[in-house]
């Protein structure tokens, strides 16, 4: 899990580097399955089965479980969430993402990448 969550990682600074207009509702999706990889990551560190889910909020109560400090990452995972559902289903949503929402996508995993990180090493 922690290494497919490098891989999007590393998805996210190549983008990054290229230039984010034009993607950034692809972005922001890749900022959630990292998100999601890293959340994976921090339940199986515990020994815990890894959920068949998507649902980033339902992942974060699950590892509040073995750090209830994480909850400070509540509201960033919210919006992190809802990045999966709009970009799978764009014409649900009358607006593509912007650039600053994507920028805010990656500080947020960048955020959580290094408390988990911190938490499992």
């Amino acid at each position: 899990m922690a290494c497919k969550s490098r891989t999007r990682l590393l998805n996210c600074n190549i983008i990054r580097e290229e230039g984010l207009h034009g993607v950034e509702d692809s972005f922001c999706y890749i900022c959630h399955q990292a998100a999601e990889k890293l959340l994976k990551a921090f339940l199986l560190y515990n020994l815990e089965s890894v959920p068949k889910t998507h649902d980033l909020i339902f992942l974060l109560e699950r590892s509040k479980a073995y750090d209830p400090s994480l909850e400070e990452f509540f509201d960033g995972i919210s919006i992190l969430n809802e990045y999966a559902v709009s970009a799978r289903y764009p014409v649900d949503f009358e607006t593509s993402r912007t650039t600053k929402e994507a920028e805010e996508a990656f500080e947020i995993l960048e955020n959580l990448r290094h408390e988990i990180l911190k938490r499992i090493k």
